[in-house]
């Protein structure tokens, strides 16, 4: 599975990663690992709407696990959600070491970048209010899916995604479909879209084997090391992107521009 092949070749690139903390807000989940004298902190989406009274002692034994350097691919098993997200986090903090987005990538926003017309069919996967909102009157139909109710409003749930994923010219994804492993359905269904985006901090992992199973976008958000202890507080403390994103820096890459 996709998030298998991520971790394979991050952790392959990414040696001497040593983790520092963990936690996990109601928005976001953080890993800060540090190297050669620096530190990064990773984020990745919480997925409380899966959460059972079995993650919480998971994610303790996989935080330890992470600690003593065992090998982190072993948690993609994991069937506990909040132990994905952790992964995920993880992953991201150690892209930070060995990864640098172009610097004209940097403060490119995905809407500019993807071009839309007025016959396409976006699919939306995940509820981004952003998107949403950049997307309207810009294109034919905008089909939105949502895992979790709370967050649906008038959107489709999830699983109507093999239906719905077939109408799209293009996909924009939320980079959550790593934590609770839709990503590999989501990019299977989507053969008919011309391109699709991975987006969100959750999606700020090293862009090529993502490009290689059919991702043609990639926009992440990388925190400035000077800033980790505010987002630390921030996410403790239940924030998410609206409260982080002016500790770092937005940036997308395209498969042209990652070369």
């Amino acid at each position: 599975m996709l998030l298998d092949e991520l971790c394979r070749e991050i952790t392959s690139i990414a040696r001497g990663i040593r983790v520092v903390s963990a936690g996990a807000g109601v928005r976001y989940t953080f890993v800060v690992t540090a190297s050669s004298g620096r530190k990064f902190l990773g984020m990745a989406y919480t997925p409380i709407e899966d959460l059972t009274h079995g993650d919480s002692e998971a994610m303790l034994e996989a935080y330890e696990a992470l600690r003593e350097g065992r090998d982190p691919c072993l948690l993609a098993e994991s069937p506990y959600p909040l132990v994905k997200s952790l992964l995920v986090a993880y992953l991201n903090s150690s892209t930070a070491h060995v990864y640098e987005p172009p610097s004209n990538a940097v403060g490119v926003d995905v809407l500019d970048v993807m071009r839309f017309s007025e016959q396409d069919v976006v699919a939306v996967v995940g509820y981004i209010g952003p998107v949403i909102k950049g997307l309207a009157g810009r294109v034919k139909e905008i089909i939105v899916l949502e895992r979790n109710p709370r967050r649906r409003g008038q959107a489709l749930p999830d699983v109507s995604a093999p239906r719905a994923l077939k109408r799209a010219t293009k996909v924009i994804v939320t980079g959550a479909t790593l934590v609770n492993d839709t990503i590999d359905l989501v990019l299977g269904h989507s053969t008919n879209a011309e391109a699709i985006a991975l987006v969100g901090a959750t999606a700020s992992l090293h862009p090529e084997p993502l490009f290689r199973r059919g991702v043609s976008v990639v926009a992440g958000f990388r925190v400035s090391p000077s800033n980790i202890e505010e987002v630390i507080k921030a996410l403790t403390l239940g924030g998410g992107t609206g409260e982080v994103y002016r500790y770092g820096y937005k940036y997308t890459v395209t498969r042209r521009s990652s070369t």
